[in-house]
């Protein structure tokens, strides 16, 4: 595979950055706290509820991670064209919060198609950026901007940039919501503009239960390479479901179906992940 030296390239990048979140975060924090983020009655010093720190929904993301704390995360999402055959994304991913509200991400993902196998393929690393604009609750919809740009092997680089936006209430109730624009650096330069949103109900300490939607307009370069394609509708929606079986583990089940003519008949999200 063509990967190596880029993964070890973001993996020098992270040691870099962590090194000087360490520091900085030795330099200002007055007291050790806890790297856990708390529930709605019991919030970190930063007045961020437990639920940011472990994400509700397949399609949409809420918020960083506290400073300290470290996420990781398998992920499966089989999408299901109207015809074809299916084409399922793996992905490996380490996050981590730094303190000023960044976060970091480190991905390693793979797609196979039909009865290939769909985990070990790995051909991609992904890195990711994100900055909440201000400490929870203090804007409307604590706006975080996301980056992130994926170098793969097989096909072309891609870069993407969201707003997330998200908030809740101690009633149990979550919501979030991202604008994203996503594009390739080469071959057909697929662009996709996304809107994703979910609303999620906390039943009780070990589950939530809600729905979410996606909705991107794609386009392509045409065959003549100076023009491009018509612009493709897809609406997809569905469940969502987070299961949380011990208090550092959760488990997301989010299957989602198309609406439109130009949709995959499915996309489905099934994600495990550890916290630290």
């Amino acid at each position: 595979m063509g990967i190596g030296f880029g993964l070890r390239r973001y993996l020098g990048l992270a040691a870099l950055v962590l090194s000087a979140a360490s520091a900085a975060s030795a330099q200002s924090a007055p007291a050790p706290q806890s790297a856990e983020p708390q529930d709605e009655s019991a919030r970190a010093a930063s007045g961020q509820p437990r639920w940011t720190a472990r994400p509700l929904f397949g399609e949409t993301d809420v918020y960083v991670l506290p400073s300290g704390a470290t996420s990781l995360l398998f992920q499966l999402r089989p999408t299901a064209p109207t015809s074809g055959a299916t084409v399922t994304d793996t992905a490996y991913r380490a996050e981590f919060g730094l303190p000023g509200r960044f976060q970091l991400g480190l991905h390693a993902t793979g797609r196979t198609e039909g009865g290939d196998s769909a985990i070990g393929n790995i051909d991609a690393q992904t890195l990711e950026m994100r900055w909440a604009l201000a400490a929870w609750g203090r804007l409307w919809g604590n706006p975080t901007m996301h980056a992130e740009w994926r170098e793969a092997s097989r096909g072309a680089d891609v870069g993407t940039v969201k707003l997330l936006l998200g908030g809740g209430n101690g009633s149990g109730w979550r919501w979030g919501s991202n604008v994203a624009w996503t594009q390739e650096a080469s071959g057909a330069r697929e662009i996709a503009r996304a809107w994703t949103a979910g609303v999620s109900y906390e039943s009780g300490r070990f589950a939530s239960v809600g729905v979410e939607t996606r909705l991107a307009f794609v386009d392509r370069l045409g065959t003549d390479r100076h023009t491009r394609s018509a612009m493709a509708r897809e609406l997809l929606a569905g469940p969502s479901l987070q299961i949380r079986p011990v208090r550092r583990l959760y488990i997301n089940l989010a299957p989602l179906f198309g609406a439109t003519v130009s949709s995959p008949r499915s996309r489905t999200t099934l994600a495990a992940s550890w916290q630290f």
